[in-house]
C-alpha cells in the first residue's frame, strides 16, 4: 500500500492529500529513509514523522483492505516513539 494511503487510513494525518505534503517535505521517513508519498509500506515497516506538531515513530502490524472506522484505525500499527513539539 502507498505511504501516503496508509497513514491516512490509520488516521495518523486528517488526509491523503496532507499525508503526501508531509512525505514530499521529507518529514516522513521508511526504515530511515526519507520516502516520498508512493513508497510501498508493508507489515513490519518502520516509519517516522517528524512535523512541526508532533513527533512519531510507529510500525505497520497490518494493512487495510478497505477504509476502517476511526476507533479500529489504531490497530493498524503499534507506537513504537510518540511525542509533541513545544
Amino acid at each position: 500500500m502507498r505511504l501516503d494511503r496508509f497513514l491516512s487510513a490509520a488516521r495518523i494525518f486528517k488526509s491523503r492529500t496532507l499525508a503526501g505534503e508531509a512525505a514530499s517535505a521529507s518529514m516522513v521517513y521508511v526504515d530511515g529513509v526519507a520516502a516520498k508519498p508512493s513508497k510501498n509500506v508493508k507489515p513490519g515497516s518502520i516509519i517516522e514523522i517528524d512535523t512541526l506538531k508532533f513527533y512519531k515513530k510507529i510500525e505497520v502490524k497490518e494493512i487495510p483492505g478497505k477504509n476502517l472506522p476511526k476507533n479500529k484505525a489504531h490497530a493498524l500499527y503499534d507506537t513504537l516513539q510518540e511525542r509533541p513539539k513545544i
